[in-house]
């Protein structure tokens, strides 16, 4: 059983986005449907992301992850997986609201009172390059899948693109790939830094 807030790692490019997405492809071809919402916490204030009471008429304007996050707990595809994708950086103005969600009480508390329950089929992902302004006690709310990008590299990408070339291309590209791109990359690596 996995936990319920992973925090995916790695820097741009290292296949992330491509990590989870399979994942979710995979459950789905084996019965469990999986659901997603990508939203970047870092496009909009803490304000747009939670909700806030209006100070002249009290009324409540929902924020996105709020409307989210409930979207989801009220689904009536009580089976299917239901993930989150927090794709940006962390920031501690946004990422402590979300402590109590982390934690076992997996609950929502919104600053109009309503408390919005993590469903046993939903999960939290963090999309995210590094830790470096989470707190501890962030940290230890969640799990850590950490990608490098040396382990993935640039073949797959380039594989990738080849597969969508012409047959009569494919035998073209992939030598000179091969012969120049390997020994480039680590002309570079060595020699400039």
């Amino acid at each position: 059983e996995v936990r319920h807030s992973v925090f995916v790692i790695g820097p741009a490019g290292s296949g992330k986005s491509r990590v989870w997405k399979t994942l979710a492809r995979a459950q789905t071809k084996r019965g469990q449907k999986t659901e997603y919402r990508i939203l970047n916490p870092k496009a909009v204030t803490t304000n747009e992301l939670y909700g806030y009471i209006h100070p002249k008429t009290r009324d409540w304007h929902d924020g996105l992850f709020s409307k989210i996050m409930r979207e989801l707990a009220n689904s009536p595809h009580v089976n299917d997986l239901k993930w989150i994708i927090l794709d940006g950086d962390i920031d501690p103005e946004w990422i402590e609201s979300l402590n109590t969600v982390m934690d076992d009480n997996k609950i929502l508390t919104l600053a109009s009172n309503e408390r919005i329950p993590l469903n046993p089929t939903m999960r939290l992902l963090f999309e995210i390059n590094d830790l470096r302004n989470a707190t501890p006690a962030t940290v230890s709310r969640a799990g850590i899948l950490y990608i490098n990008e040396t382990d993935i590299g640039w073949k797959p990408f380039v594989d990738s693109w080849i597969d969508s070339r012409a047959d009569f291309e494919k035998g073209q590209w992939t030598p000179l790939f091969d012969r120049y791109v390997t020994l480039s990359l680590e002309y570079v690596r060595k020699n400039f830094k």
